[in-house]
């Protein structure tokens, strides 16, 4: 029976120092390359989840006040429309209709106390008409008063519907930060993985010409 013992040392002669070097190189590449793969890609910091955990409170924020600004501007326009008109609001009517008709008691008491008829006495007419621009008077200060809520409201629409801009525009601030943050780690595990690849490829070839 023959002896497979010098065979099996000629097999391991063959294999010099180089060769087995190589070999070990590139286990030590591959072993890089899985711990990469094996860590993965790193979470973002927890700032980052602080920050996007307050865009739907930021947006929500910003919701709200621009549909209060919508309901402020969306008054001051009718207001300042009827005011363009001169329509009074019924509680602006009401309080005319008081003053005029006690304009008109107190003008028929002063000519009854003279033993005179208001709706009858030709003098009465400039009483009457003195009465008149007293109402007009009153109505004018109305629509001012109007144009003036017109003008508030229409500016509070404004103010909240900017307030609700920034919000919104802090929300969108907050989840840019956040993609850019993952943007530029994407970009890192990925460098980190090429470096990996480039390190093995500079190994594997001295080692595969030194294995043949």
């Amino acid at each position: 029976m023959a002896d497979d013992s010098g065979i099996s040392g000629q097999s391991l002669g063959s294999l010099s120092s180089g060769q087995i070097g190589g070999a070990a190189m590139l286990g030590v590449g591959a072993l890089g390359l899985g711990a990469i793969l094996g860590e993965g890609e790193s979470p973002l910091p927890g700032e980052f989840n602080q920050l996007t955990s307050t865009v739907p409170t930021l947006q929500n924020q910003g919701s709200q006040l621009f549909a209060q600004g919508q309901q402020f501007a969306g008054q001051g326009a009718q207001a300042l429309g009827m005011a363009q008109q001169g329509i009074l609001t019924p509680e602006q009517q009401a309080q005319l209709s008081l003053y005029s008709g006690g304009l008109k008691n107190q003008t028929a008491q002063t000519f009854a106390s003279m033993g005179r008829n208001a709706n009858q006495d030709t003098t009465a007419i400039s009483a009457q008409a003195d009465n008149d621009a007293k109402v007009n008077a009153m109505a004018q200060q109305q629509i001012q008063t109007t144009i003036a809520l017109g003008l508030g409201e229409t500016q509070a629409g404004a103010s909240f519907s900017g307030q609700a801009i920034g919000f919104e525009n802090a929300a969108n601030q907050a989840l840019v930060a956040a993609g850019n943050a993952q943007l530029q780690q994407d970009k890192d595990y990925s460098n980190a993985l090429t470096g990996a690849f480039a390190a093995i490829g500079q190994l594997a070839g001295p080692a595969l010409k030194m294995m043949l």
